[in-house]
Formats: structure tokens, sequence, C-alpha cells
């Protein structure tokens, strides 16, 4: 997922490390960062793995250099293989997030590409709320004990169907507007 994001990002151009850093935080929300332990030797990997190139530039304030980061040919290549890599087939948090870092890049990639993912994605959509359904069903025709949580539990429930089907009709909307696009 944070290849994605890397190479994502400098498709748009140049970044240095912490801009990379700040963007991705401010993407996926308070739940979720990167430390600086994790991201600087996954740049290092894919600087190796010749993705991405490195130049350095001095800073004037304060004597320090700076990492410029960017994309090389191998990087692109190796982006819209991500970008048209399926999703795993749990529905998880990684999932979302994933999905959500590929519709930010779609503009760079073919209207196949998108379609696929997008219907990818409702296809998993689909199971989880057929699983969420699926166990509202028992607990509804067989009522186990505690009552109390058997009725928490159907609350929710009836939330990730409402937040479920919201997503769905969302997506149906979008797969959509990308169909009526041109190349």
């Amino acid at each position: 997922m944070y290849e994605l994001f890397i190479l994502g990002e400098l498709m748009t151009g140049e970044k240095h490390g912490y801009m990379l850093q700040d963007v991705l935080k401010n993407s996926v929300g308070l739940g979720r960062k990167i430390s600086s332990g994790t991201l600087y030797p996954l740049l290092s990997r894919m600087t190796d793995a010749g993705w991405i190139h490195l130049r350095v530039e001095e800073e004037t304030k304060g004597g320090r250099t700076r990492k410029i980061y960017g994309i090389t040919e191998a990087g692109t290549e190796r982006f819209v293989e991500l970008m048209a890599a399926p999703f795993d087939s749990d529905w998880d948090i990684e999932t979302q997030y994933t999905f959500r870092f590929k519709m930010v890049y779609f503009q760079y990639v073919t209207k196949e590409i998108r379609m696929e993912c997008l219907n990818q994605y409702m296809r998993l959509l689909m199971k989880n709320l057929k699983t969420v359904s699926d166990f509202e069903y028992y607990l509804l025709a067989n009522k186990p004990e505690p009552e109390k949580q058997r009725v928490q539990l159907l609350r929710v429930f009836d939330h990730r169907k409402r937040l479920a089907e919201t997503e769905i009709q969302w997506i149906k909307e979008e797969i959509e507007r990308v169909q009526a696009q041109k190349n």
C-alpha cells in the first residue's frame, strides 16, 4: 500500500521525504500514520530497486541537506502494475486504504484499469454486505443470549449494512461515470 502511495505521489512530481510523510498523514486520517522509521527504509528499498531516484539538495537554513525523490521509468511501470493488481480477497482496512489511494491516482492509468479496480472493489463490497446480512439473519433466527448483546449486535450490523449500501451506490455511480469517459 505504501509503495503505491509513494509512486503515485511521485507521478505528480518530485518530493522530499517529509512532504511524502505529511501528505500520507493527511490522506489516511487520524487513525493511521507512517513513521520515519518505516518511510525512509522503504524509500531506500525503492531506490535500490530502481523505482525511484534520489537527488540530494543543499538546504540553506541550518545547513542541512534535503533528499528529493523522483520516479523512474521502472517506477512508473511498477506503479501501473500496482494499480492493476487485484485487491486481497479479504475485506479489511488495508483494502479500503489501497482502494482510496488507487482512486486518487486514477488519472495516471487506463480506463480499463480504473474499471477493473472499481468492479473488483464492488465485488468485495457485495461480499462484505452478504456476510453482514447472513450473520444478521442468524441473530434474528436463532436469538442467542444474552438478549441485550444480541440487540446491540443487530444495531452494529444495521450500521455496517447502511454504510455498505451507501458505498455500493457510490461505486455504481462512479462506474457509470468512468464508463462514460473517453479513454
